[in-house]
């Protein structure tokens, strides 16, 4: 395909662009490809490949898969998405794609919640009654989306609670959550989605957590976290959320964090509204979607996906290459994880590619046109994690790594103060008058400035400063 550069797009929305009309071109060979990227321009594409990914992904909760390190572990599909863009980039197509190819999952979460709602009703009705005894039964309903108004109490007993047989065996299923507002996600107050930072961080390996608390109504127990959930926010809302104070919590390489790029003045299409149709519910293009979401909700299995496996760490491999030959600890970091998502994006796709071969004989004959599809995922999240993140990176190493010297030593502000309103010459007595210490304290200043060079002795019981201030 030939490629036109748009001279007014940023070089990140180049790189976006090319690989917006990559996804162009697999789109004939996978179902569902061309529907999530509706009405998009080239690079806003990438976003809406893993925004419907991750949404296909997490129907298909009830499948495993092997991966190339601890492959002994049955690996799932964990999804952790922020679509970041300026206010009128479009963002809402994602609030779209979740309405119509969640919807079996928010069917059911409606069933649980209906039954939880009856039964407050009757528990309200029987403590008014002054009825004795232990009153109506709490049901466990299936309750797997969240607002963001949720508390941790309430998220942790219903995560617990998605639980379903699965070939014989018990298995916890995904939570979902979407919020079209990320600051409306970290910003609520008290017990909501702002103390949920830990399980964020969890939810990407699956990995274990637990409430032990005093509370009589709160269950003591230690659970796997399992959770997906799909934001999208503004750049400042990301920010909020990951900055040069927090990047060593390791958030931001669990995170696929994708950009909406600016419009450039670009208007929308105009579309005539025909009332003497009617008003259809849904598009030809969210009827093929809603048609796909019922089918990848009740699949289940291993998934044969070697091939897949090989694929990421090749690709894994190559570009730990080239951050050691380039001595970048940032680049190796931000590396780690792709891996993951190159599987996580690709397979939802390639189900649907292979349906037929994976309902009749649970297998999946995984072609170059499949690892395209694979490369093209892991090129997309490692070149968003360099254009949001590297930067924090960068500072992280350079402040962990910076050697050590006596003159760099930590000064807090009160040190820094009284070292400065000290005269260029002064004595003990002038430390306990004006910084209001006493002769002890006043010893160790000197004690300590003169062990670090900030001062000197120039006669018996007086001193000179070296500086003028501490830095």
């Amino acid at each position: 395909m030939e490629h036109n550069t748009n001279t007014h797009l940023s070089p990140f929305e180049q790189q976006l662009e090319r690989m917006g009309q990559e996804i162009e071109r697999l789109m004939p060979y996978y179902p569902c490809l061309r529907e999530v990227c509706h009405r998009l321009q080239p690079e806003a594409r990438p976003a809406a490949l893993f925004v419907g990914a991750a949404l296909f992904g997490t129907l298909m909760t009830r499948c495993t898969y092997h991966f190339y390190h601890h492959a002994h572990l049955a690996r799932r599909l964990n999804y952790c998405v922020f679509i970041i863009g300026d206010p009128g980039t479009g963002k809402s197509f994602a609030e779209r794609l979740y309405q119509v190819i969640a919807d079996p999952i928010i069917k059911e979460t409606k069933k649980g919640t209906n039954a939880i709602n009856n039964y407050k009703r009757k528990y309200s009705k029987w403590e008014k009654s002054g009825c004795k005894g232990e009153g109506p039964e709490k049901p466990k309903a299936l309750i797997r989306t969240h607002p963001s108004r949720t508390s941790n109490r309430v998220f942790i007993e219903d995560m617990m609670n998605a639980v379903d047989i699965v070939d014989g065996e018990e298995m916890h299923l995904h939570m979902l959550s979407f919020d079209s507002e990320l600051d409306n996600a970290i910003n609520m107050q008290g017990e909501a989605w702002c103390n949920k930072a830990f399980l964020e961080l969890k939810a990407f390996h699956n990995e274990e957590d637990g409430q032990f608390f005093t509370s009589i109504d709160t269950q003591l127990c230690n659970f796997d976290v399992f959770w997906n959930f799909i934001y999208t926010g503004t750049r400042l809302a990301l920010k909020h959320k990951v900055n040069e104070q927090n990047i060593g919590t390791g958030l931001a390489t669990r995170l696929a964090c994708i950009p909406m790029p600016a419009t450039h003045f670009k208007m929308l299409d105009f579309e005539e509204y025909d009332s003497s149709k009617g008003t259809p519910s849904l598009t030809k293009e969210e009827v093929t979607l809603r048609k796909w979401a019922e089918r990848l909700d009740k699949t289940h299995g291993k998934l044969p996906i070697k091939a897949l496996v090989d694929c990421t760490y090749e690709w894994t491999k190559e570009h730990m290459e080239e951050a050691k030959e380039n001595d970048s600890e940032a680049d190796e970091v931000m590396v780690k994880r792709v891996a993951y998502y190159g599987i996580n994006v690709s397979v939802p796709f390639i189900v649907m590619r292979h349906w037929d071969e994976w309902q009749q004989h649970g297998t999946l004959s995984i072609d170059e046109t499949d690892i395209d599809l694979c490369r093209l995922a892991m090129n997309i999240q490692y070149a968003c994690q360099i254009n949001f993140f590297a930067r924090y990176w960068d500072h992280y190493f350079d402040i962990i790594n910076k050697p050590f010297t006596p003159s760099e030593k930590r000064h807090t502000t009160l040190m820094r103060q009284r070292y400065a309103i000290l005269p260029e010459t002064f004595e003990t007595d002038d430390i306990m008058m004006i910084c209001g210490v006493e002769k002890r304290n006043a010893e160790k200043m000197i004690e300590r400035w003169l062990r670090e060079r900030f001062i000197e002795r120039i006669e018996h019981g007086r001193y000179r400063k070296l500086f003028l201030f501490l830095t």
